[in-house]
């Protein structure tokens, strides 16, 4: 695969690992008065990360990209609110980071429908790039947007 195939493959998969973390951390850590809400929303979020970022590792696999420890090393962040809306907002910025690297690798894709070790990886990528939508547009709604 060419570099930009690597690039591509390795942002994506660090991105969505990284919104799974902060889902997950946001889970463990939600206080506040609205802190059931809050934690069955982080559930709901990190449950359906972690699925995408199960398939997404094995078609990459199909396509001959092997991740490696870096890719899931967690952001790098240290939490210092643990409100529900702080950390709302938190993991939407991931959400949408992990779109956003979803949606610059469909476009890839899809320019290089042409190559058969590619075979089914745009229509995987927009599947999932939908589930980040709606999980983003669930999050927003919580913060009134």
């Amino acid at each position: 695969m060419n570099e930009e195939f690597l690039v591509l493959s390795k942002k994506s998969t660090k991105y969505l690992n990284d919104a799974v973390i902060v889902s997950r951390i946001s889970h463990w850590n939600v206080r506040g008065s609205e802190f059931y809400q809050c934690h069955l929303l982080f559930e709901r979020v990190y449950n359906e990360v972690a699925e995408l970022i199960d398939t997404h590792i094995e078609k990459l696999r199909a396509c001959g990209y092997n991740p490696d420890f870096p890719e899931f090393s967690g952001p790098g962040i240290e939490m210092t609110e643990y409100d529900c809306r702080s950390l709302v907002e938190l993991t939407l910025d991931y959400v949408m980071a992990a779109n956003g690297a979803l949606g610059m690798f469909f476009r890839f894709a899809v320019e290089h429908d042409h190559d058969p070790r590619l075979v089914g990886l745009s229509d995987h990528l927009g599947s999932a790039s939908s589930t980040l939508l709606t999980t983003q547009y669930l999050l927003q709604a919580y913060l009134g947007y």
